[in-house]
């Protein structure tokens, strides 16, 4: 088959992007296979340049681009072009850099093992901090006796028409969604923990807002609620403790602080500063007392 001296333009399915492509490729090779030509070796033999491997390689291209299998092979060329680009793509940018599924990230703070928390964020993680000459050794819970409190708001409706209590015990129930909560600034207000014995007390902590999610409407109460970012507590012998916690509501999870060993029975937590939520009311999901062993 005799092949014209400058290729046709692709047929119209090529993309022009492609066409020019292939065209100015297509001509480069042609016009180096024509230059390219024969010499004679040192013992009189034509000696088999490489020149001549690219005339049969130009050749065959061209009698290829003349078959009817040219356009369904360069459509699948492309194809698979595209998607492995498409792919290293969403390869590169898809990186998760972000903390495990379900934590929150908290600068400065260690972690401990500690209950999971209904919530969207469900963390797995407690969130552990020391004050100054806080325990450093390990810690078992302890049992809280009694429990009693300033305020308690009145018992509401959630949104399946179930009767819900905001009562002090809420707080000690191991239930994040339930919560001892108090109508509108919790600012002042002071929740007692009673022991039924002296015990050597190591940390404490408690979840700042009211952990939960409406299983009927989806509301999240955790944001709707205020959330306590800082507390007072007090121990038996007048020791006392003030520590900071985060508002985020993505982070639900029980926050505690290591504290200096103080054996005492009774323990005293006073909400000192808030971050207001679209409701005006004050709940806290749980408080959690460890001693040192």
């Amino acid at each position: 088959m005799t092949r014209p001296d400058h290729p046709a333009p692709p047929p119209p399915e090529v993309p022009a992007e492609f066409a020019a492509a292939y065209r100015e490729a297509y001509e480069r090779a042609l016009a180096s296979a024509r230059g390219m030509h024969a010499e004679p070796a040192s013992d009189g033999q034509v000696a088999d340049r490489p020149s001549s491997r690219f005339t049969d390689i130009a050749a065959v291209l061209g009698t290829w681009r003349e078959s009817r299998w040219f356009l369904p092979a360069a459509a699948t060329a492309t194809a698979v072009v595209l998607i492995g680009a498409a792919y290293a793509v969403g390869t590169t940018f898809s990186g998760d850099g972000q903390p495990g599924a379900g934590e929150t990230a908290v600068p400065q703070a260690s972690r401990t093992s500690g209950k999971a928390h209904a919530g969207p964020s469900r963390p797995t993680k407690s969130v552990t901090v020391s004050a100054p000459g806080g325990w450093q050794g390990p810690v078992q819970d302890v049992h809280v006796d009694a429990i009693a409190a300033d305020c308690t708001a009145p018992p509401g409706t959630d949104s399946a028409g179930h009767r819900v209590t905001y009562v002090p015990e809420n707080a000690v129930d191991g239930k994040a969604d339930t919560a001892w909560r108090c109508p509108g600034s919790g600012v002042g207000q002071k929740l007692t923990l009673r022991l039924s014995d002296d015990a050597d007390i190591a940390e404490v902590g408690l979840v700042p807002g009211y952990a939960k999610t409406d299983a009927a409407s989806g509301a999240d109460r955790y944001a709707e609620n205020d959330r306590v970012t800082k507390v007072r507590w007090t121990f038996g012998d007048g020791e006392s403790v003030v520590q900071r916690l985060d508002p985020d509501p993505a982070l639900r999870a029980m926050q505690l602080v290591r504290v200096p060993r103080t054996t005492t029975d009774t323990v005293t937590l006073e909400i000192l500063a808030l971050k207001r939520g679209p409701r005006d009311t004050t709940a806290i999901s749980e408080i959690q007392l460890a001693a040192a062993r």
